[in-house]
């Protein structure tokens, strides 16, 4: 399942995996937090995995004394991270996005929850969202308030892969990323893990610093990426529904209660959420009918 990495000497207590694609400023960013952890850089590796061979490191790119670049030409971030593991030197994996800011107790905090709970395989850790500039924007809210919610996602077995710990070992037992699939390969591979019987615990402590999407453009995108998954997924078992979710064509009320009794919102705030989130629910009614309606899914991805 590994490819023979059972038989690989550990010699690190974690190895952080980055993929990463034309993001060589982020990632610039993100090696430079994770350059002044607590933990001493030899008790820990870093594996950047280059999802474009062609597009080679820059000259003045500053890379810590205890990383890797590395490059996978399949395309998409799953494929990637499938290579960090197979190059990865460590028993605990940490998986985080060119995009992140680690703290500098990061590697730490999952360490010692990894530790603590010595009968658990993966561990969400904490996503906290930050704005790009130096004001809140509507869209920017709606990610904080609705959107990237990591502790409600390992309520439910799943953890998004831009702050997932997970023992080497597990790999084995679930098999690794769908190298296939372009978008949600973090919640299929979870739900496969949690189908297994592998419970997940929440990692408050280990926490990476995520820029909010900034615009309604990339917001869109996501919600077409993830439904397409979504269809997708329900394709490969047979279970497709050629009726769309036309509920979604009411705005949600329930959203609006819950967003009102919010005492860090003002009126205006509240209604530009509930408006983003609105414009997102016509985008995905949308994306079914194209998707279902007019372009039959491709199961293959």
């Amino acid at each position: 399942m590994r490819d023979g990495l059972n038989t690989k000497r550990i010699d690190m207590d974690a190895s952080v995996i980055i993929p990463t694609y034309h993001s060589w400023d982020k990632l610039q960013s993100c090696l430079d937090c994770l350059a002044s952890q607590t933990v001493e850089p030899e008790k820990f590796e870093i594996v950047v995995v280059n999802n474009d061979p062609s597009d080679p490191t820059p000259a003045d790119f500053r890379l810590p004394a205890n990383a890797q670049i590395i490059t996978e030409g399949k395309p998409g971030s799953y494929a990637a991270r499938n290579k960090g593991i197979a190059a990865a030197r460590a028993e605990l994996l940490f998986f985080t996005d060119s995009d992140c800011l680690p703290v500098p107790e990061y590697v730490e905090s999952g360490l010692r929850i990894a530790r603590e709970h010595p009968e658990v395989s993966r561990f969400g850790g904490d996503v906290a969202l930050v704005p790009n500039g130096s004001e809140w924007t509507a869209v920017e809210l709606y990610d904080y308030h609705l959107g990237l919610e990591q502790r409600k996602w390992v309520e439910r077995g799943r953890a998004v892969t831009a702050n997932l710990i997970v023992r080497r070992d597990m790999f084995d037992r679930v098999g690794l990323f769908n190298s296939e699939v372009l978008s949600g390969g973090d919640m299929e591979w979870n739900d496969r893990a949690a189908a297994a019987g592998e419970p997940i615990v929440f990692a408050a402590d280990a926490i990476v610093r995520h820029p909010a999407r900034a615009t309604l453009r990339e917001f869109a995108q996501k919600t077409r990426r993830i439904e397409g998954a979504r269809i997708r997924r329900n394709a490969r078992r047979g279970a497709i529904n050629y009726i769309p979710p036309i509920q979604k064509l009411i705005p949600s009320f329930r959203t609006f209660k819950k967003l009102r009794k919010n005492p860090d919102l003002s009126w205006p705030q509240v209604l530009a959420i509930w408006r983003v989130q609105y414009i997102l629910r016509l985008v995905r009614v949308s994306e079914t009918v194209r998707l279902l309606w007019f372009r039959q899914p491709d199961v293959r991805k």
